[in-house]
């Protein structure tokens, strides 16, 4: 039996970059707030956990804001702008496209909803 082998998620090949620009791990640690051993583990692929999905939920937002300045999507699992953020926040209910529907809804429970605490949604 073969396991499949999926690519990092893109906060990861942040952490990966900005070792490669000679940046030493105990910086990037520091600049992320995590430790630096399960950044060390993360870069070098070793990292224990059998999913990434606690470690990305905890820090993967905090990366892609630090080195590419944009929001860590929980739904599309992937960074996008503040105002793509926004506008899938704001944008109305689809009732024809089932993709946009689920995009919808997890924007209506998403932590970092922009919109959140405003009238506007």
């Amino acid at each position: 039996m073969s396991l499949i082998s999926l690519p990092n998620p893109e906060w990861i090949e942040l952490l990966k970059a900005e070792a490669a620009k000679g940046k030493p791990i105990a910086q990037i640690a520091r600049e992320v707030g995590m430790k630096r051993p399960s950044v060390s583990m993360l870069i070098n692929g070793t990292y224990p956990a059998k999913s990434l999905d606690l470690v990305t939920r905890k820090h993967g937002a905090a990366v892609m804001q630090l080195y590419r300045s944009q929001m860590m999507c929980p739904h599309l699992r992937r960074g996008i702008s503040a105002d793509d953020c926004r506008a899938f926040a704001t944008a109305p209910m689809s009732t024809s496209n089932p993709e946009k529907l689920k995009h919808w809804g997890a924007c209506r429970a998403c932590p970092i909803n922009p919109t959140k605490g405003n009238d506007g949604v």
